[in-house]
């Protein structure tokens, strides 16, 4: 049996990096490509994320970043949480994956980005990007470090459509949030989210449209206020657009402040802790959900 080669990707990435197919990349630090660089992937590539606490991150963890005007060019990415021994484990303790664009600013968990011109666009362009047992929850212990706060596990900031070519995201067993998205518009062919820690979906001020599948599982379990949907507003509405034809399936606490539009998906109740559930075809319309004010 051949042994798997391994290499580590550390601090700061410029030019453009090729990720070769039987590769092993780990981060084991805050990596981030830089404005002007390109990760360039081959198809089936996996990048794991150290878990555990980084003292030399600015975030306290391993994180995979992306930031404004940084460029992604891949087939098929995996991108899993990985122990000490640089072996894939199923337990979220990392800082997650980020991608920032130049579209609106945005800011969350200690990280800003600030719009920019058309020049300082970022450039997003995947098949596939699959997330494992990425992001972290609050510490077990109490702590006045906001760096420790939990963090989601796929995060899109400050990213329009031009911005936005990944036809399908995956995300299971986040730390917290599957996929958020602050300040943000982009589409999806297919999006699946599965067990995460917290919500399911979460926008702040930002549109997402997903054309052919959506799948979110959020299977109710003892923890209060995890939901299907969370939208914020404080820079504007959220909008969920689920496109005429696609195929959902959803499960769990729809979410509340929550308004629904769909002749084909049963209506959402405002009550706590109500299990929802919708498997099927949208085959009269788009559907619509979406909220204007705080919830």
């Amino acid at each position: 049996m051949t042994r798997e080669t391994r290499e580590f990707l550390q601090g700061s990435i410029t030019g453009t990096l090729h990720l070769r197919a039987g590769v092993a990349y780990v981060a084991t630090a805050d990596v981030r490509i830089r404005s002007g660089a390109k990760l360039v992937v081959e198809e089936g590539v996996t990048i794991l994320i150290l878990n555990g606490l980084v003292p030399s991150s600015p975030i306290g963890h391993a994180a995979l970043i992306f930031e404004q005007g940084s460029a992604l060019q891949a087939g098929r990415l995996y991108i899993r949480a990985c122990n000490a021994r640089f072996r894939p484990v199923k337990k979220a303790d990392n800082g997650g994956v980020w991608f920032f664009g130049a579209y609106r600013s945005a800011e969350k968990d200690g990280l800003t980005v600030a719009a920019g011109p058309a020049g300082a666009a970022s450039s997003f362009n995947a098949a596939l990007i699959a997330a494992y047992h990425l992001g972290h929850g609050d510490p077990a212990a109490p702590s006045d470090n906001p760096m420790l706060d939990d963090r989601d596990g796929f995060s899109v900031m400050g990213v329009g459509p031009q911005e936005w070519r990944v036809v399908e995201v995956r995300s299971f067993h986040s730390g917290d949030d599957g996929l958020d998205l602050t300040n943000s518009q982009i589409r999806l062919e297919r999006l699946r989210v599965v067990g995460p820690a917290e919500d399911g979906i979460n926008l702040s001020s930002s549109k997402l449209e997903v054309a052919r599948s959506l799948v979110v599982d959020v299977a109710m379990t003892d923890v209060a206020d995890r939901d299907i949907f969370d939208f914020e507003v404080d820079d504007g509405p959220s909008y969920v657009e689920i496109a005429r034809h696609c195929h959902v399936d959803i499960q769990g606490v729809f979410g509340d402040q929550l308004h629904l539009i769909s002749p084909d998906m049963p209506a959402a109740t405002e009550a706590e802790d109500v299990p929802y559930r919708f498997k099927g075809f949208l085959r009269q319309s788009p559907a619509l959900v979406y909220s204007l004010n705080e919830d």
